[in-house]
């Protein structure tokens, strides 16, 4: 399984891959419109374009030995609803997935670390933070295993649906 940087050559294959991962892991929670306006609106080439070219943002995708994506990493700036978050100084993992097919191999492990290691080479020892909704128990037990910690919670729009997210924090140092 490679890591490679996220180039404007792939963008089509990450808009794939980010829309299948999201309806593989959440589609069954929501309307087909609120789906389908979520993912065109987040997974769009265009605007994958223009977050992948921002520097401030750090991009990975997984593919496997036959070239098929597998999974995905997304880190940047904090810009969650925190009082304590720093945008200047602290670091977000905004998305991390793994298609169905290739869960159980470790990768989620490995692209986690990869974004914990970026995010410590970027922002030192400040704070590391995430989102993850609130349902996803399994998710929050893989970043209590990592030391994240749950500090609070916000709302975070699918469509019309509004879910309950809570927000994570761990200290590197």
């Amino acid at each position: 399984m490679q890591l490679i940087p996220v180039a404007p050559a792939h963008i089509a294959a990450l808009s794939a891959l980010a829309a299948d991962c999201f309806d593989e892991t959440f589609g069954h929670l929501y309307s087909p419109r609120d789906l389908e306006t979520f993912l065109t609106q987040s997974y769009n080439p265009a605007s994958l374009l223009a977050e992948t070219g921002d520097t401030a943002q750090f991009w990975r995708m997984a593919v496997d030995a036959q070239g098929r994506t597998a999974g995905y990493l997304h880190c940047g700036p904090v810009t969650l609803p925190h009082a304590e978050a720093d945008r200047a100084r602290h670091g977000e993992l905004k998305r991390i997935y793994v298609r169905a097919s290739h869960q159980g191999q470790g990768l989620g492990k490995r692209l986690l670390e990869t974004a914990l290691d970026w995010m410590a080479a970027t922002y030192g020892d400040a704070p590391q933070w995430l989102g993850v909704w609130s349902g996803n128990h399994r998710a929050q037990a893989f970043y209590a295993a990592h030391g994240f910690q749950r500090v609070g919670e916000y709302k975070f729009p699918v469509g019309e649906t509004l879910d309950d997210e809570f927000i994570l924090r761990r200290s590197p140092g």
